[in-house]
């Protein structure tokens, strides 16, 4: 088999600003090795100093772009002028520096010159075309010459988008692609070289032909907002506040560089962004960065808020609330293409501003086909990942129905898009049809290429061959071939309800009988928020202790058939991944978890403590961890807090250092093959002849460990910094810890925990400060501080 000559483990990133750092902190994260470099300081006693002062700068954003802060002595940091030799061996250079052509070019023949052969060299720029940039380099690099276009934040965006020049190398751009999806975790999207490629083209000129209605005075900011947020398929920070985040700045400059490059773009008159809007740039309101933009945070007598400019006067005032009957119609419908057809075809005032602003977004798009793309699924990809849409442009066309949109455009005199004219001759009404997209290419049905190669999606098995193993409105069991199953959760927000847990128990009891290994995952927003809490307080409030006692033993059985099950189990969380399902995650054998796991046993949020193993899990996993003469009470009191201050991780990475995973355990960046990731690991667990690992004791520390717990929440209590009831919470969290009241230290089994664990929770769930946090929890979303 042919192996690529191309392999990087080493980066330089030139140019420590807000993209070049945090891309450098993205690659550090993957386990890459990073020189970072920037101009030379004027202070000879720190030449380094403007590097340093980045790094410092992105510590203290939030989210955080490391996984872990101390990554950021990972970073190799040093200046152009005495420093440009270490990049002369790495496997990759990329260029972040200050959007102009004249200094990029001039850089990139300092590169040609000391880069070793075959390094790849690409450039972030997000405007700049990528060819005129390598313009004056040797046919070599040239070859290996290419853009990588990240977005900001680099750690939490998914698209990259990938630009190659003619002279380019095929080997180079593939290889590029794949690794930027499998190392870096990207969701990579082939872009052609022309002005600020897909996403920038695509986003900017939506937000300009949005903004107009703002300063014609038609909407307020805060409507246009809410009527082109979530409600119609685009993201939660919608327009102006996705606006405020990017920069305002940053639009002006995209849409200036812009409009002179596109002569022949149909609706180029749009990127020449109305005049108040450059006074506000001019301002100094330029977003989030200056504190100012179309919003603004300000104290008001009611507390915090935001406050939203003026069209008028540019002056921020209160934001008001939009009714309309339209709007509670839209809401009650659940389907966001369905609601966007609904809203679009009302005749409303709204319907017609939602249907003029979608006209302009489904016709821009539709004109830039093969313009930008070839690939209506890559331009959707591209606003998805890089803008956060729930719906890209082409699923809009699917979801207005192209042949009503077509009618409806002929009625208004708009000429038809040729994309569409030929779609229609070729007698396709869709772009998407099942696992399908319209390739105008061949103008015909093609398969839909994957969002990462090799992934395996819980939501398209069922279209395969074999047939579900077992289906129930909360969980179903898939058969992913080989031997593996998978267990996919299907309740509302992934939540942990009495029969999904029987339902895993029950297929415990017999997966040996069909399968070699089970993979426990699925495809949405979050692993698990945990235990059904709407669930378990109608059981309490109809008095039925015994099925509160039934689930809570239950759970824990499940937990440890998990651990002790005939085949090997491997769960694969990501994103929110609370309670009880954080006790699943720690419970199998092993974990393949996404970068991105926000991991935490916040029982304590909601007045419980964790009873599905948890506790036991952490304590247990803890006291292995003694290195020689260490103080164990010193372990006691990392578990504690981290239980009593339901700390939740912000990273895989820093889910180990918690203890919610182990050394063992897996990290990889890319979420979409987290499933495939599992199955092989699964796989190799049998292979190497799995057999269930053997039951442990714990070592506890008794009364030693409680009184000094009970010292902690007292003087925690005495400063204010816990609750009354966070301290009766943690109390008996603190006696579990423990291991009760035992005289001295000494070894139990684990079930004597299991046991401590379960009588505190349900100790817990007699209680009516219990009860008040649950119900304040489920009607606000927010802890009760009782």
């Amino acid at each position: 088999m042919s192996r690529s000559p191309y392999r990087i483990q080493k980066v330089g990133i030139l140019g420590s600003g807000v993209m070049g750092s945090q891309i450098a902190a993205h690659c550090v994260n993957a386990g890459l090795h990073v020189v970072l470099l920037d101009l030379k300081s004027d202070d000879p006693a720190h030449p380094d100093k403007k590097v340093k002062d980045s790094l410092k700068t992105i510590l203290k954003l939030k989210p955080a772009p490391f996984a872990l802060p101390e990554y950021v002595n990972r970073i190799t940091v040093g200046n152009f002028d005495d420093d440009m030799h270490l990049v002369s061996d790495v496997d990759w250079i990329c260029e972040v520096i200050v959007e102009r052509m004249d200094i990029k070019q001039n850089l990139m023949s300092t590169i040609d010159a000391i880069r070793k052969p075959s390094a790849i060299v690409s450039s972030n720029t997000s405007g700049l075309p990528i060819s005129g940039i390598s313009v004056h380099v040797s046919d070599e690099m040239k070859a290996h010459f290419i853009g990588t276009h990240f977005f900001n934040p680099p750690r939490y965006m998914k698209l990259l988008e990938v630009i190659s020049t003619p002279a380019t190398h095929p080997e180079v751009s593939a290889f590029m692609s794949t690794f930027c999806e499998q190392v870096l975790g990207k969701g990579v999207v082939v872009a052609k070289d022309t002005p600020n490629f897909i996403a920038n083209r695509i986003g900017v000129f939506s937000m300009a032909s949005i903004m107009r209605s703002f300063f014609d005075g038609r909407y307020r900011a805060e409507t246009i907002d809410m009527l082109t947020g979530v409600l119609t398929g685009y993201s939660k920070a919608a327009t102006f506040r996705t606006g405020d985040m990017a920069g305002l700045d940053i639009i002006a400059h995209v849409a200036g560089n812009l409009l002179p490059e596109i002569p022949e773009d149909e609706r180029k008159e749009v990127f020449e962004l109305p005049h108040p809007f450059m006074e506000m740039v001019k301002s100094g309101k330029i977003g989030n960065k200056s504190g100012q933009g179309f919003y603004k945070k300000a104290h008001t007598k009611e507390g915090k808020a935001f406050l939203v400019i003026n069209a008028e006067t540019l002056e921020y005032e209160p934001q008001q609330k939009t009714e309309d009957p339209v709007l509670e119609e839209a809401r009650a419908i659940k389907d966001t293409a369905e609601r966007l057809r609904f809203l679009a075809f009302s005749d409303t005032e709204i319907g017609r501003f939602v249907w003029e602003i979608q006209k302009e977004l489904l016709l821009y798009s539709a004109h830039r086909i093969p313009e930008i793309t070839d690939s209506p699924l890559s331009l959707d990809r591209a606003m998805k990942w890089g803008f956060n849409w729930e719906l890209g442009p082409f699923e809009r066309w699917d979801a207005l129905g192209i042949t009503n949109v077509v009618e409806r455009l002929e009625k208004e005199g708009e000429p038809i898009p040729a994309l569409i004219q030929e779609m229609k001759a070729a007698g396709c009404d869709q772009f998407y049809v099942g696992s399908k997209v319209y390739d105008p290419t061949t103008k015909q049905l093609i398969g839909r290429s994957p969002a990462a190669t090799g992934e395996i999606k819980s939501a398209p098995l069922s279209e395969r061959k074999h047939p579900v193993v077992l289906q129930n409105p909360s969980a179903t069991i898939h058969d992913l071939g080989d031997g593996v199953a998978l267990f996919e959760f299907t309740t509302p927000y992934a939540t942990l309800g009495f029969e999904l847990v029987q339902t895993l128990e029950h297929w415990l009891d017999t997966a040996h009988e069909h399968f070699d290994a089970l993979v426990i995952s699925h495809d949405g927003d979050n692993f698990a928020y945990g235990a059904n809490l709407k669930e378990a307080l109608m059981a309490l409030q109809a008095g039925d202790y015994k099925r509160i006692e039934e689930a809570v033993t239950g759970f824990q059985r499940t937990a440890l058939k998990l651990r002790y099950s005939k085949v090997p189990t491997v769960s694969a969380p990501f994103g929110l991944t609370f309670g009880g399902g954080c006790e699943f995650m720690m419970y199998t054998d092993h974990v393949v978890a996404s970068h991105e796991l926000y991991a935490g046993l916040v029982e304590i949020g909601v007045g419980l403590i964790p009873a599905g193993g948890g506790t036991t899990e952490l304590l247990k996993r803890t006291m292995k961890n003694l290195q020689g003469d260490a103080d164990p009470l010193a372990y006691v009191r990392e578990v504690f807090k981290t239980i009593g201050m339901a700390s939740v991780s912000e990273s895989a990475h820093h889910a180990r250092a918690l203890g919610f995973l182990l050394e063992t355990d897996s990290v990889i960046m890319n979420r979409n093959l987290l499933i495939k990731q599992a199955k092989e690991e699964a796989l190799q667990l049998v292979q190497a002849g799995y057999t269930p690992p053997t039951r442990a004791s714990i070592r506890v520390l008794g009364k030693t460990a409680l009184s000094a717990m009970k010292l902690m929440l007292y003087v925690m209590s005495e400063s204010n910094f816990i609750t009354p009831y966070d301290k009766v919470v943690a109390g008996r969290v603190a006696y579990v810890i423990a291991g009760g009241d035992l005289s001295e230290p000494q070894e139990v089994p684990e079930s004597y925990l299991l046991n401590l664990e379960r009588e505190a929770i349900l100790e817990c769930l007699r209680d009516p400060g219990t009860h008040a946090r649950m119900e304040h929890m489920l009607k606000t979303g927010k802890p009760l501080r009782n």
